[in-house]
This record gives structure tokens, sequence and C-alpha cells, in this order.
């Protein structure tokens, strides 16, 4: 194989590429050979080599054995040698991947050695049993710790080399590695997290002195410690994981009440509040007493991240409720209209994490995939530009097919956040300061969600109540149309904030807009062209491992923004049949593209398995069912027929054709049997005779009809 040698200095060295002493990358002579180089080609090649007579075969000797210098080849070899023996790979980047791939079964083998070194004592698996403060889990893990303190101070340099290391620190250095990795996959635990070699260390040294307590003293609490058992402990976390809340009182009174009978010390109010607050136990028991989205925003660490350096590096998307009250006119249960009070309608908005700016948005009745793809669409019409990075959640609408698809064509990179977790996508600010900041100003503004605490989010219900009065004598509450002109307003006035206030609150430095739209190296807006491909996009498959859809006889089925829409390749440009089309390629799969810019699509695009375009495909035409609808639809009628004359032409085709096989096979000396070679089968037959052989066939099979000697003989032998 490929490997990189140093020649030696001693060496027979005929290269222009390096010289003894050099480290070279190299190739065997075998080698070669097997790439399909010619072994009397090669020896002559490399006779003139040292001649004089070449100089695209440089090499050295080692012993007997010849090394030809990889870079100095011609380049069709080296090309030859990439193919067959690298497999495609540059030559190069395949010797450091092998050498990389050594290192690793070698470092692999080493690891699982240091960790079957480590040892876990029975004796401290009985002790943490006994004290009754770990699930069994726990106890392993902190068994385990232990086993990982106890070898780190028994190495040596003895060991260290038996291991392959140099000395003591560098295998301390894997111990270490070994170690955190076991922490951070949750085989081992430590009381505090050991996240160097000097804690590491300082540890090893704490548990030569105190044995076990140096792992498992925390847990006693520092109050009460000689009282605070393994029983009363699980009480406590008990009585304060409940969903009804207790209070540190109650709490108290509950267990103190109950702990003499059960053989347990009391423990003062205060105790008890002490151990229950150690971050390690409430960590446990605010979860369950509070709920996961409480526990996660209250005791969950953190992320301090860097704020976005350019606009289009992310784009955040995420939809809520329009939180604007309108009035509508429904009608009632007796087909009267009247002004409705409303506030059904849903915003989905595409923001720029670098400025905060709402760069895009788009407005329904819910959230649905079409709304994803509009405020997509009218962000790359309005600013040109597609973002590096994109994020979104869970929502149905999101994760649709063809949402994913667009999302994929327009960003490098992409994934859902994390459920419930508003700090995990900017989005989610932007939409509640957006609220607060300027549909607060309006008189419509319902007070965003429930979730709000500030008496000064949410509305004023008497003046609420003022604009619902009177709906069909005054103009107090907006109508649909109105109310999105105000929402399209407010979009704007939160584009146009400055970055801050001064001391008269007027807004100071660029806006928000003007910052997005600023130039900045490196970003280019896209051509007309360019913004019509990122809406072309795939449609998967689930069913298919290709992702294609089979060409069937009602043509290709898709579902295409929750519609089920059915496309075919007509004949020609005036026809809605796919006659032609279907006679090559029934039953066969493709890959289906369609334009999502359109609300709803007329055609979509077939290709091939490796890519290529074979097809526009039109939505299907539907023909009237009956003579009644076809007066309402001029024209209809021709279609009709005109489809079942193709219909028919499509039997009396293949049967031409098949009559037209027959001849040359005939022609040949071959004979069909059991045939006189016309006619296909019942469907040539007259209905009248068919019809009176089923017959005949159910009267006997009722017993009808007497079976004949023959058939009665024929029977019993059939059944014997």
């Amino acid at each position: 194989m490929p490997q990189y040698r140093n020649i030696p200095f001693n060496s027979t060295c005929y290269s222009e590429v390096a010289n003894p002493g050099e480290q070279v990358l190299c190739v065997s002579v075998p080698e070669l050979v097997e790439s399909g180089v010619s072994e009397s080609y090669l020896k002559r090649a490399l006779s003139g080599q040292r001649t004089g007579e070449m100089f695209c075969w440089p090499h050295h000797k080692e012993g007997r054995e010849v090394f030809v210098h990889f870079d100095g080849m011609a380049a069709k070899y080296r090309e030859l040698v990439k193919r067959v023996i690298c497999r495609g790979v540059d030559a190069a980047l395949w010797v450091e991947n092998r050498a990389a791939e050594e290192l690793n079964r070698k470092l692999e083998g080493v690891k699982k050695g240091l960790r079957m070194m480590v040892e876990v004592s029975a004796g401290d698996l009985t002790r943490l049993s006994d004290m009754q403060l770990f699930v069994p889990t726990d106890v392993q893990r902190i068994a385990r710790a232990a086993g990982w303190l106890r070898l780190w101070r028994r190495m040596d340099v003895k060991t260290a080399r038996k291991y392959g290391f140099a000395s003591v620190k560098e295998m301390q250095a894997e111990m270490f590695k070994q170690c955190l990795n076991e922490q951070i996959q949750g085989f081992v635990k430590f009381p505090k997290a050991i996240n160097s070699e000097r804690v590491l260390d300082r540890k090893a040294r704490e548990y030569e002195k105190e044995g076990l307590d140096c792992l498992v003293g925390g847990y006693f609490g520092n109050v009460n410690r000689e009282k605070m058992n393994g029983q009363t402990h699980a009480i406590l976390m008990q009585l304060a994981g409940e969903q009804v809340k207790y209070s540190f009182e109650d709490i108290g009174l509950m267990y103190n009440e109950q702990a003499p009978g059960l053989g347990l010390p009391k423990m003062t109010v205060s105790a008890i509040k002490q151990h229950l607050n150690m971050p390690k136990h409430k960590k446990v028991w605010y979860y369950m007493r509070h709920g996961k989205l409480v526990g996660d925003a209250d005791m969950q660490p953190m992320i301090d991240r860097e704020p976005v350096s350019k606009p289009d590096m992310l784009w955040s998307l995420d939809g809520t409720t329009m939180q604007l009250y309108y009035k509508k006119r429904v009608k009632d249960g007796k087909g009267r209209e009247k002004w409705s009070i409303k506030s059904d309608l849903y915003a989905y908005f595409v923001t720029d994490a670098c400025t905060g700016a709402i760069i895009g948005y788009s407005v329904a009745f819910s959230e649905s995939s079409g709304m994803v793809i509009e405020a997509l669409q009218n962000t790359v019409d309005k600013w040109g530009y597609k973002p590096y990075q994109m994020n979104y959640d869970n929502s149905s609408a999101n994760i649709s097919a063809t949402v994913k698809g667009l999302i994929n064509n327009m960003s490098h990179v992409n994934f859902p956040c994390t459920p419930y977790s508003g700090r995990s996508k900017s989005v989610e600010l932007v939409i509640g300061h957006f609220q607060q900041r300027e549909l607060r100003k309006l008189k419509n503004f319902k007070g965003g969600n429930v979730t709000v605490k500030s008496v000064n989010s949410v509305a004023n219900p008497e003046l609420l109540k003022e604009l619902a009065k009177d709906l069909d004598f005054t103009d107090k509450l907006p109508t649909e149309k109105q109310v999105l002109a105000e929402f399209d307003q407010a979009v704007e006035a939160w584009n146009k904030r400055g970055e801050a206030r001064d001391a008269y609150g007027a807004f100071i430095g660029k806006s928000k807009i003007e910052r997005y739209a600023e130039e900045v190296e490196g970003r280019v807006k896209m051509n007309y062209f360019e913004k019509l491909s990122l809406f072309m996009v795939e449609l998967r498959n689930q069913q298919h491992p290709f992702g294609e859809y089979e060409y069937r006889q009602k043509g290709i089925e898709v579902a295409i923004r929750g519609e089920k829409m059915k496309f075919v390749v007509p004949d020609n440009e005036i026809s809605a049949m796919d006659f032609e089309f279907s006679r090559e390629h029934l039953g066969h799969t493709f890959k289906v593209y369609v334009n999502l810019r359109a609300n709803r699509p007329e055609w979509i695009e077939l290709r091939d398995r490796n890519g290529k375009k074979v097809a526009d495909a039109y939505e299907k035409e539907k023909l009237a069912a009956c003579v009644a609808d076809m007066k309402n639809k001029p024209g209809e009628r021709g279609k009709i027929q005109l489809f079942n004359i193709m219909q028919k032409r499509c039997y009396e085709d293949a049967k031409t054709e098949m009559e037209r096989q027959r001849e040359i096979a005939e022609q040949t000396g071959f004979r069909a049997t059991g045939t006189d070679g016309f006619g296909f089968g019942w469907w040539d037959t007259p209905k009248t005779v068919v019809n009176a052989q089923n017959n005949a066939v159910e009267d006997r099979r009722n017993g009808i009809v007497e079976k004949s000697r023959e058939e009665t003989e024929m029977e019993a032998l059939l059944n014997s």
C-alpha cells in the first residue's frame, strides 16, 4: 500500500523529488502492477530513469525492494493508483487516513486496557447499598468512581511502560480522558464533576486518606449529619416532590408525626429545609413538584452564546396567534348576517437573528405548510438573500416534506429546536418583544398569551368591553382588512426601532432593518432564476427507498400542501390523455419536483434516479360522468369519445403487434401449441356465448344438470 518512507542515506536514489535522508510518499512495484501497469514496461521505465532516458519514474532502493516516488510519476499513473489502490481518494490523504485508523486501533486497545484495569470493590457496593441514599445504578457509578481513584494512585513507571506509555504523566493524561468520558456518559459519578487532571489527582489523594467518605459525604448534608440516614432522606424527598406542593412546615409536620413510630429521629423544619435545598437534592424534587417545563427553566444550566455576527447567518422561524381583535360579518343559525368579534388570525414570522428584524411574514387562520412557504417566498422576493442557517420548531407545518425540502434548498444548515424551549430560538424573543412593544399600542390588542405575569402586558378588559359595544354603528373595532393593515404597520414600526433610546425616549443608532439591509462582505443577492430554483423542491415518497413515485394508470398521485393531486404526461399540448407516455413508462418510478411558488401547482417535473429530467407532468383533467354534466362543459363529449377511441386503439395496436411477432416467430420454424394464432381469450368471444358457458358451469356446480359419464370418471380420477 502507498506509504511514507525515509530514504536511507546509503540508498541508491534516482529521483528529483527527494534525496537520501528525506521522507517521501512511495508506491511499490507490485502495487503498480496491481494498478494495471505492465511489469515488463516497469522494468524498462525504471532502467530508463537510471540512465537518464526517462524522468517520470523516480525511485530508490532498500535492499532489493524498489520504491517509486509517487509525486514524480506521470499524472495518468498517479490517477491509476488513486483509482485502483486508494479507491478514488487522494493518495496522500489515503495514507494519512490509514495512519489515523492504525493509531485509533492502537489507542482503542490502550483505552480498553485502562478501562479493564478499573476494579469495583464488593465492599464499596455493600456499604453504598446499606446507606439507602442511592438507587442501584448510582451505587454502581460511585463504586466505579472509587475504582478510578485507586487506579490513579497506584500508577508507576513500570505499569505505564507495560501499556505502551513513555511516562506516568502520559498515562495519567489518558486515564483522565477515559474517566472524563465515562463521567459524561454516566458510567461514573463524583460529588462534583471532575474537569481536570489536577482535580482528579486531588480527589484521588482525598480517597487515599478518607476512603469512600470523600465520594458520599456530601449526600448526608451539613446539618444533623448523624441523624440524616437513607430512610429519612427518602421520606423527605417524597414529600417535597408531591404535586400538591406541601410547604416545608407541612413536610416537617407530616414527617415528625410518623418518625417515632418508624424508629426515625425527629427533624427541625430548618434542618429539613436546608437538606432539601441542597442543589443535588432540589434538582430532583423540584422537577417532580413543578413539572419538566418549569424545572428546565429554573434548574438547567444555560449556555452562553456569542451574538450572531452578520445578517443572514441565521434565520429563525416561528408562528403565533396575531393577538388582535377584529370584527367580521358572519351568519347566525337563521342565516342572518351580523357582526362578530374574532381573534382567529395566525401570523408566521421569518426573523434575522443578528439584527432582530422581521424580514418576512404571512397571515392565515392556522399554521400550515402553505403559510410557511408563503412567508419564505415573501422574504426571498423582497430582499433577495438566503440564509446560511435556519432553525424552527417541530410543528407539522415545519417538518412536512415540502417545507423541509424548501428549507434544505435555502440553507446550508438547518434543524428543529428543542421543544418548549424558548431560549433555543431567537424568534421567540423577537415575537414577545414585538407584541409588547408594538401590538400593545393598539386598542384591540388581546394581551399576549396566558403565561404573562406583568399587569402592563395584559389588555384592559374595560377598554375591550367598550370596543365591543354597538358594532353595527361604530368603527371602534377594525375589520379583517383593517386589522391586517394595522399588523403590517406594527411590523414596519418594529423594524424601524433603533439600537437604543436617548434621554428623551427617541431612538438612536441604526434601525433593525437598516442594519439588515447593509452590504456585508460575501453577501450576494440572488438573481431571478436563482430565486425560482430555490422553490423547486423534491417531493419524497416515504414508502419508496429512493423517495420516488410510480407512474400508474391514473398517472402520478402526490400530496401538495395537504391536497392530493394527480398528474399525467399528455400526448401533446392540447391533449389531456397520456397514452403515449403510459406505453413506455407505465409502472416506472420517478423523482418528483414541484414549484412551490404556485399556490396550486399545475405541473410537476419528473426526473430519473440520476436527476436527469424526463418529462413535465400536468394536472390530470377530470371528465364528466353523465350526459347532463357534459352540457355545462363545451367539448366534453368530444374528449370522452376520443378517449374511448384511444382506449380501443390500445387493444387493437397490441393485437396487431402480437400477430406481427407471431408471423416472425413462424418464419423461424417455431409453431405455437394450443392456439391457432388468432384471438386473445374471453374478451374476443361474443358476450352471449360467454354468458351461456358461465350459466352451464353454475348449473353443474349447483347440481341442476347431471354430469356426463366422462365428467364423472374424470372427477373420480382427479380425486384419487
